[in-house]
This record gives structure tokens, C-alpha cells and sequence, in this order.
């Protein structure tokens, strides 16, 4: 009556409407598409194939060190795999993307609802306005008034920053993000790089 019930081509779990990604042969979960950004040119193997490699990895996982910050996300590093995932919480509630150093194509840190200000403020009107009221009378102190200089400053204020991690897994694209990430992110992130 409403339609065949569908199934992701991974894992099985039944698809909801039209939260699902299509694949060049299939249609998988919101769960099982976390390894993989888009479809593109994707097959339902490669998906499994990394789904399966990384539950390898995070079974193997030997942790050398968190990077955390207060009130910030961690940074899980294995050294001797050099492998790293990232959480948003100490004790981790479902398997993350666990990915080796050189799988890391690019990173980015941005601001997400931050506000711009800008102030502007006028120097030198007052004493302006006193000599071009000397010399040219009422007038003269209006005209020399609107002469002054005025700055502007402007910085950006709040909001919420965000780590996004471009990743190649063997082919696969994806980007891993953390919300509020460690003070010393880019440092880690620059040495895992460098490793």
C-alpha cells in the first residue's frame, strides 16, 4: 500500500523514506554512508571493504595519546599504527573512522555562527569644529566638524568552531568533523601530517 520496504545493501537495517544514499548498486543507511561523502562512483563492496578495514582498526587501536581541552572534543592518536579518530566524547558510543596519518588530505578549523562587528569611531571632530569655528565662524566650526577622521574596527565574535578532516580512505572520500576541538588541534593535526 505505501511502497516496498527497502534495506541498506550493508548492513540490512531497513531504509526510512528518503534518508538513505544511493550508490552505482545500491542504497545503504545514514550509519553505514559515514564512510563515504556522496556517491559518486561508489560501489556497495568499496563501502563494505572500508566499513570492515576500519572496524579492523579500531579493534586494533592502542592508545597513545588524547589531545583534549576543557570543554572541548578529543583527539585519539595511536603512535605506533599511526592511526587517530576524533569524538566528541571521552567514552565513544558508536565506532568512529579511525584513519592513518597519511590518509589526511586537508583540514580546516572554521567559526560556525559567528557575528562580525564593527565599530566606528570619530577622532579629532571636536577640536576640528574649534578651529573652523575660529576661522570661519558657526560654519566654520560645522564644516570643520564633519572633516574628522573616522576609524572603523571590526572583529568577529561567538560562535562555535569546528574541525573538518578531508580523508582518502583507500579511494573513499569522507570528512570527519568535531565540534569544539582541542586547543592544540592544529598542532597535532600538522605533526600527524609531518609523520
Amino acid at each position: 500500500m505505501f511502497g516496498k520496504k527497502e534495506y541498506c545493501a550493508i548492513c540490512g537495517d531497513r531504509l526510512h523514506g528518503t534518508i538513505f544514499t544511493q550508490l552505482t548498486d545500491g542504497k545503504i543507511c545514514p550509519m553505514c554512508a559515514r564512510i563515504c561523502c556522496g556517491p559518486g562512483f561508489v560501489s556497495t563492496s568499496m563501502v563494505k571493504q572500508a566499513l570492515e578495514e576500519n572496524s579492523h582498526r579500531f579493534q586494533q587501536f592502542q592508545e597513545s595519546r588524547v589531545v583534549s581541552s576543557l570543554m572541548c572534543g578529543f583527539i585519539f592518536i595511536d603512535f605506533e599504527h599511526q592511526w587517530a579518530y576524533v569524538s566528541s566524547s571521552k567514552k565513544v558510543k558508536a565506532e568512529p573512522i579511525v584513519f592513518h596519518f597519511s590518509e589526511i588530505e586537508q583540514y580546516s578549523i572554521t567559526q560556525v555562527g559567528a557575528k562580525t562587528i564593527t565599530k566606528t569611531k570619530t577622532k579629532g571632530g571636536i577640536g576640528r569644529a574649534i578651529v573652523g569655528g575660529a576661522i570661519a565662524g558657526p560654519v566654520g566650526a560645522i564644516v570643520g566638524s564633519t572633516t574628522a577622521k573616522t576609524e572603523a574596527e571590526t572583529k568577529t565574535v561567538g560562535g562555535t568552531p569546528f574541525l573538518h578532516l578531508d580523508l582518502n580512505l583507500n579511494g573513499l572520500k569522507t570528512t570527519v568533523e568535531l565540534m569544539n576541538p582541542p586547543f592544540e588541534t592544529e598542532q597535532v593535526i600538522n605533526s600527524m601530517i609531518e609523520a
